[in-house]
């Protein structure tokens, strides 16, 4: 090596294999318990409903707030209205559950909660919502 010139620097593995293993740990928890990953603590399920009377379908999510729920009927997502409402808690709320058999609208159907929030989303299973039909004896 000439005169005047420094060495270069050498990489040290015994300090950058430390290095390296830290980048790859998960992230600190907020403290406050929630995880990133969306994770439904309560589903909802089949149900018979009454005409004309309230029906609640359960949904709860636990992840990294804020968590956005919304619910599909078929597939297709329900708008907010008087009709149905989306609780604090995320389940959903048919006010009067609607049956018409002439083509009219009905709320029978299949339901799914939707979840999302910045790290991804999740869908609840399929919740079957039928119609109770009195049979007059």
């Amino acid at each position: 090596m000439a005169a005047g010139r420094a060495a270069p620097p050498r990489c040290r593995p015994r300090l950058l294999l430390p290095l390296l293993l830290l980048l790859l740990l998960p992230a600190p928890s907020d403290g406050l318990g929630h995880s990133a990953e969306l994770a439904f603590a309560v589903e909802p399920s089949d149900d018979v409903a009454v005409p004309g009377q309230p029906v609640v379908l359960g949904c709860k999510v636990e992840g990294t707030p804020p968590v956005r729920i919304t619910w599909r009927k078929n597939g297709v997502e329900l708008p907010e209205s008087t009709h149905s409402t989306v609780l604090a808690n995320g389940s959903l709320m048919i006010r009067h559950f609607l049956l018409d058999g002439g083509g009219g609208p009905s709320d029978e159907g299949d339901y799914e909660c939707v979840a999302q929030n910045r790290f991804g989303l999740v869908v609840s299973r399929k919740a079957r919502i039928q119609a109770a039909i009195l049979l007059a004896v």
